[in-house]
């Protein structure tokens, strides 16, 4: 019980407080194609998965304001400029090492020489230019995001561009990967780093809106807080919830009842973000390194410390759009 009220006290919190994401000006389609980035319509779909693990259960309907997520993963060219300019304080952002597709350099007798420690600049390793940069945590994600004036996804947003509203299993439907569709099962002693692929392979696995490797390749941050039951407010009407919304606010219990009648999509159906503390941070999509297609597919999820640079973490981002009318933003 005492753990289920924790859980309980940061959905309330997500109700009670309002979303900090950057609010951006809408981008014509010629721009959003400069950028790289796909449209995700307003409206409902469909969010989990009833015969996946418990954290993907249960299936309930969201409603999300149309935005822009990015059509690829963040290159490693794209991740290093934003480290020359950035830095990288204290390897928060990113861990060079022999698995990232990004490294740090000395300028020597006018040759670039890799070195882990106080490099003069970052570069893509020769060739990886476009694979996706990894080794990267949550907090390199974020700052990066922010950086091109844009955001990480909520989980909602990401798992929406990534199986559209039509209950697909995968981001290209309910047929099991392979290596035409998803880049995953691969071995690094006999790769190396050729088990990641370019973030425009793979056009056969791409998404209903036009997202490449969405399953696979490497995991993709999110911005939520991980909570074990994404769906504790699945019936924000509920007793227990209820209960716990009136003792917060030092509202009458029929006073609360009275503003989930009133408005039944209530918070956090619409646009939810996630509880707003707690220790890991999420991810989606799979990676390179799963075994198993059912960590590939777009309704499961996983979690690391927001600190966590792995050689399969990566991300991508999205933007806000404005609403311009209901008939002109329908899913």
């Amino acid at each position: 019980m005492r753990k289920h009220g924790v859980s309980m006290l940061f959905l309330f919190f997500v109700v009670i407080m309002v979303s900090c994401a950057t609010t951006s000006a809408p981008l014509s389609q010629e721009a959003i194609i400069e950028e790289g980035m796909v449209l995700i319509p307003r409206g409902w779909f469909s969010m989990g998965y009833d015969d996946g693990e418990f954290n993907e259960r249960p299936i309930h309907e969201v409603f999300l304001e149309p935005y822009l997520i990015d059509r690829y993963e963040v290159s490693a060219a794209e991740f290093a400029q934003f480290l020359n300019e950035k830095g990288n304080p204290d390897n928060r952002y990113f861990l060079h090492d022999e698995y990232a597709t990004v490294i740090g350099v000395k300028n020597i007798n006018g040759r670039d020489v890799e070195a882990e420690n106080e490099p003069d600049k970052y570069i893509p390793r020769k060739g990886l230019e476009h694979y996706p940069a990894n080794n990267v945590s949550w907090y390199g994600a974020d700052a990066y995001c922010r950086w091109k004036e844009k955001r990480l996804p909520s989980e909602a947003e990401w798992e929406k561009a990534a199986r559209s509203v039509d209950l697909r299993i995968y981001p290209w439907g309910n047929v099991q990967p392979d290596d035409t569709k998803a880049r995953f099962n691969q071995k690094w002693a006999m790769h190396g780093l050729n088990v990641l692929l370019p973030v425009d392979a793979l056009p056969e696995g791409k998404s209903v809106y036009g997202a490449f490797n969405m399953s696979g390749n490497v995991w993709e941050w999110i911005n939520d807080w991980f909570r074990l039951n994404y769906c504790d407010f699945c019936d924000p009407g509920g007793d227990e919830y209820i209960t716990t919304a009136s003792g917060l606010l030092g509202k009458d219990i029929n006073d609360i009842n009275k503003m989930y009648e009133a408005d039944p999509d209530a918070p956090p159906r619409r646009n939810p973000t996630g509880p707003d503390v707690g220790k890991f941070k999420v991810l989606r999509g799979g990676s390179w390194y799963e075994i198993s297609e059912v960590k590939i597919r777009s309704t499961f999820r996983y979690w690391l410390d927001p600190l966590e640079r792995d050689w399969s973490t990566g991300f991508r981002c999205v933007r806000d759009v404005y609403k311009e009318s209901d008939e002109n933003n329908t899913s």
